[in-house]
């Protein structure tokens, strides 16, 4: 059931929306703090003041990690920056956001949601980077898929991967980052074409991380078409974009960490264990008992490209 818990995005009527292109990463600052206001260094001031900063620190991070990586799996960086307009009012600043896209290759092999070895390396790496971000920072994982099979098969797979990635990252442990995953299926093609080049550049998986998740639910509803079916020529490119189905809504979902189980100490006192959801009780035995822990509700944002508005943030209870 869908509770009233609603955050709004800041939903602008269709076709007022500027797009916010997305750009290849050049050379950074030698010192991302020369990105901090003259004052700022040293006190205590709102998060707004140190969102660049810590895009700045993010993308050097990330940038360690993917040297790691042979020259074909390594990922490309990409960023933008979402206007305080476009945001919610409580936001009132501009949001940079981070895109890195890898190869399907890199996480998977062909037809497959189980990780490959080194993609937990690469894991690992990330939710290494994620304990050094702030505790509001949020990730994005997105899914894609080629046109081979069937449109439902395939962004059910998209969506497995990006869980799995997920869920992975998780079990390294992340402190209080939120993150969400799509799968995007085969609708989002990044090049147009029906060759197996295209068809490995279409698959792919996407990490979109910024400040705010709304920067990028934002984003994806604003920018998504125009970063598809690039081609060689502009008729090429017509006839991919004409040629897409998108779905009226796509839904990130939150991925909620399974809870710790809690155990109360009790000295010297017989006790019963309990089965969480069982009305049987086990033998009694000198033992802490263990009680389960309720995980908190997962939040979903409904995407609609069509329309470049984003929805809302909907708390499930």
């Amino acid at each position: 059931m869908l509770a009233g818990f609603l955050l709004a995005l800041g939903i602008t009527a269709p076709g007022s929306v500027a797009a916010q292109t997305m750009r290849l990463i050049g050379p950074m600052p030698q010192d991302c703090r020369s990105l901090l206001p003259q004052g700022a260094r040293g006190t205590f001031q709102d998060w707004r003041v140190f969102v660049e900063l810590e895009h700045c620190d993010r993308i050097k991070r990330l940038r360690r990690i993917a040297e790691i990586l042979p020259p074909d799996e390594q990922p490309m960086f990409y960023e933008t920056r979402l206007p305080a307009w476009r945001l919610p009012s409580n936001i009132a600043t501009d949001v940079p956001v981070l895109r890195v896209v890898f190869p399907e290759r890199t996480f998977f092999d062909t037809d497959s949601s189980r990780l490959r070895p080194e993609a937990i390396e690469i894991a690992a790496l990330i939710a290494e980077n994620l304990r050094k971000e702030p505790p509001d920072v949020a990730l994005f994982i997105a899914g894609h898929a080629d046109a081979r099979g069937t449109r439902e098969y395939n962004e059910a797979l998209s969506v497995d991967r990006s869980n799995a990635i997920a869920e992975q990252i998780f079990q390294f442990g992340v402190s209080l980052t939120s993150i969400w995953r799509i799968g995007f299926g085969e609708d989002m093609p990044l090049v147009a074409g029906n060759d197996e080049a295209a068809f490995a550049r279409n698959r792919r998986i996407e990490f979109l991380f910024a400040a705010k998740p709304e920067a990028m639910a934002t984003w994806l509803a604003d920018n998504q078409l125009d970063n598809l079916c690039q081609a060689r020529n502009r008729s090429d490119a017509e006839r991919c974009k004409a040629s897409l189905s998108l779905k009226a809504d796509y839904t990130v979902r939150e991925v909620v960490q399974a809870p710790a189980r809690a155990n109360l100490a009790v000295k010297r006192l017989p006790v019963a264990r309990i089965a969480p959801g069982s009305k049987a009780l086990g033998s009694v035995a000198p033992s802490s008992p263990t009680i389960g822990v309720k995980p908190k509700p997962a939040r979903t944002i409904s995407i609609n490209p069509q329309r470049r508005s984003a929805g809302t943030i909907q708390l499930n209870l």
